[in-house]
């Protein structure tokens, strides 16, 4: 004999997390965009490298607003803490914002026409550089238009 109590339950929890998924799919979608030329600061860097075996190489670096370094004649302690927070906040947002200047570099110059893998990251004196190999191997199109960059 079969509960019809227990299956109408079921049947609405598996309603109510697929609605949630959906849900979550739809935002998702509404966040995202495609990257454009105007998502690149105009202080970005990118610098490619083709290597003899078809390797293809980039070195994107975006500087970032640094408040000054700590000092300790400060109006009052909470100027300080204002200013260290100012610089915590910045460089939690540095690496997504470079990120998405790489991707957006990339959506403009199609270097990496199959994507690419970071090979470091790191902040380097207020620029934040990332490092990465395209997925995709240099054809004599790529060695003529990226060779002098």
């Amino acid at each position: 004999m079969c509960n019809t109590k227990v299956g109408v339950t079921m049947n609405t929890a598996l309603i109510r997390s697929s609605g949630v998924s959906i849900a979550v799919l739809f935002y998702l979608a509404a966040c995202s965009h495609t990257p454009t030329a105007d998502d690149i600061p105009p202080d970005a860097t990118f610098t490619t490298s083709i290597l003899a075996d078809n390797t293809k190489l980039f070195v994107y670096s975006q500087r970032f607003a640094r408040g000054g370094a700590p000092r300790e004649d400060y109006a009052s302690p909470a100027d300080r803490e204002n200013t260290v927070r100012q610089r915590d906040a910045e460089r939690t947002r540095a690496p997504l914002a470079a990120k998405n200047g790489v991707q957006a570099m990339l959506a403009q110059n199609h270097y990496c026409r199959a994507g690419y893998m970071v090979l470091e990251q790191y902040d380097q004196h207020g620029s934040y550089v990332i490092r990465g190999e395209c997925r995709d191997e240099a054809t004599a199109e790529d060695r003529n238009k990226f060779s002098s960059k």
